[in-house]
């Protein structure tokens, strides 16, 4: 059966400038334009309608979670048409809606149709439908800039009449109906604490060991259950979160804590681009004296001739390239581990005091070797997997279609095991057995494994689609094709690294393995992630 995609986009600067949200872009608005067309159009009356809703994303790029849901099901051939609003909807970037339009979906035979441009790639194939959608799409790339552009100005005019609300640093507390800081008493207590100590001598190591040796929460966990700004907040907090030297530099350079309010600290460095740049300090829009100071002006001045600002070296050799780069990570803080000397991995957290960090040296050697023994087998049987396949039709075999359907069965479990485990935690914190904190942890901590559950359904269902009509998914064969091409390797390679490792913990005495595309490898291997030293 044929599928339809209805793709639904709602920016955060949609309505802004005004109170209220701008309602012909609204998310209801769009969902009953998209029914009402395909109600009135026979044609689709047998047709799978999907819906995918990207709420609150920008149109100037496709880093949109349901959007490349939503690609990744058209190359895998599961999607036939997509229905939007208007073409701004899709995207507000020229050479995105260009290289969809006129290359990716001609190319897997995908229909595209904007409903108020009247554009629907099945009938408009002259130059002047194409030519008029080039245009339409320019004129959206510059309204998305120019908006941008105006958004920045009405931040910058509010950050000048002193009206902005930025963030609070630690040590401060937001309140509803103020502008300014508030001094938070317990935790400007600790910065008082921390510039105290930089004005005697110590180190922000030294600094750093004896916060933690007092048993002081770090930042993160003060501000998660103590503040209001973030007990709403979805940051994750690491294991076993300590102090660390650049939190504590980061404190000392703060000039928020002399009673200025520094503005615009950041710039974007092209209208529409997430990437950012520092400010330089003529850029900066600054208030003095806006709250109350921890510390004084001659201090921070002091402070910041014992820490000084290091001149960026200046990159004269080049990057060090090895097989395990950005995977190696300490079992206990989970951070990326050092690779040292070109021989070895060292978490850089170890030498902290109260860190639980194991001071151990790993051979890198000993871990290139783990990952390619624990990858082994399922290349095998990954391999194994897709010999049985057809290549000649391309069928496949009645077993993937009963596992996929086991582990369907089997992650829809999980996902109501850990809502009725979020009711069950509530419940207790309401009675009063369970604390805030621990209360705010367990919801966190199921939330996210709720929606990884959700998100597996959604690729397991996806599978079993093609399964039942006797077609291999495109991310089975992907990984069964990889693992032919690597099974008769002797040795560990950048290229296996990379399409198959995501992270190895190390820990004193074992390994545990996390994969790209672990829920699939598992599901043609059943094999144990783990490696006993």
């Amino acid at each position: 059966m044929s599928v339809l995609a209805c793709y639904i986009r709602l920016s955060l600067a949609d309505g802004d400038l005004g109170n209220g949200k701008d309602e012909s872009n609204s998310i209801s608005n769009q969902r009953n334009l998209l029914h009402q067309y395909i109600e009135n159009h026979p044609e689709f009356s047998d047709w799978t309608v999907q819906e995918f809703v990207d709420d609150g994303y920008t149109g100037t790029n496709d880093d949109r979670p349901e959007f490349q849901r939503m690609i990744e099901l058209v190359r895998q051939d599961m999607i036939q048409c997509i229905i939007v609003k208007d073409l701004s909807r899709f995207a507000r970037n020229y050479i995105i809606t260009g290289e969809y339009l006129e290359q990716v979906f001609p190319f897997l035979g995908v229909r595209f149709i904007s409903i108020t441009d009247h554009y629907d790639s099945a009938n408009n194939t002259t130059v002047e439908d194409n030519m008029s959608v080039v245009l339409k799409s320019v004129l959206n790339a510059y309204y998305s800039k120019d908006l941008g552009r105006k958004i920045a100005s009405s931040f910058h005019q509010r950050m000048r009449q002193g009206t902005f609300k930025s963030k609070a640093p630690y040590g401060y507390r937001r309140v509803e109906d103020q502008i300014s800081y508030q001094l938070d008493p317990e935790s400007a207590k600790i910065v008082r604490l921390i510039f105290d100590l930089a004005l005697k001598g110590c180190s922000t190591r030294e600094i750093a060991n004896r916060l933690n040796e007092d048993k002081i929460p770090t930042p993160a966990v003060y501000n998660r259950y103590h503040t209001e700004y973030n007990k709403t907040s979805s940051r994750t907090i690491t294991e076993n979160p300590i102090w660390e030297p650049t939190g504590i530099l980061n404190i000392l350079r703060n000039r928020a804590y002399t009673g200025d309010l520094i503005m615009r600290k950041a710039a974007s460095v092209v209208s529409g681009s997430k990437k950012r740049r520092p400010t330089l300090p003529e850029e900066q829009i600054v208030k003095k004296d806006d709250h109350t100071p921890i510390v004084t002006h001659e201090e921070y001045d002091k402070v910041q001739h014992l820490f000084p600002l290091r001149a960026k070296r200046q990159k004269t050799r080049q990057r060090i390239e090895y097989t395990l780069k950005g995977t190696v990570r300490c079992g206990q803080c989970r951070r990326v581990m050092v690779y040292a000397n070109y021989s070895y991995f060292v978490c850089r957290h170890s030498v902290l005091d109260h860190s639980s960090c194991s001071l151990k040296h790993f051979p890198a050697a000993e871990i290139e070797n783990a990952v390619f023994e624990a990858l082994k087998p399922l290349l095998e049987t990954a391999a194994a997997a897709g010999k049985r396949t057809s290549r000649k039709n391309g069928s496949a075999p009645a077993d993937f279609l009963t596992q996929c359907r086991k582990e369907i069965a089997d992650t829809e479990y999980r996902e109501r095991r850990c809502r009725q485990l979020k009711l069950d935690a509530y419940e207790e914190y309401t009675a009063g057995t369970l604390s805030l904190e621990n209360y705010l942890k367990r919801k966190d901590s199921l939330t996210k494994q709720a929606k990884e559950y959700s998100r597996r359904l959604g690729t397991l269902k996806a599978q079993e689609k093609a399964y039942s009509g006797g077609e291999i998914p495109h991310d089975v064969q992907a990984v069964t094709d990889a693992a032919m091409q690597f099974r008769h390797n002797t040795s560990l390679t950048r290229e296996m690294v990379t399409t198959f490792l995501e992270s190895v913990y190390v820990y004193d005495d074992h390994y545990e393995f996390q994969w790209k595309e672990q829920a699939l490898l598992e599901q043609l291997n059943g094999q144990q992630t783990n490696h006993t030293r």
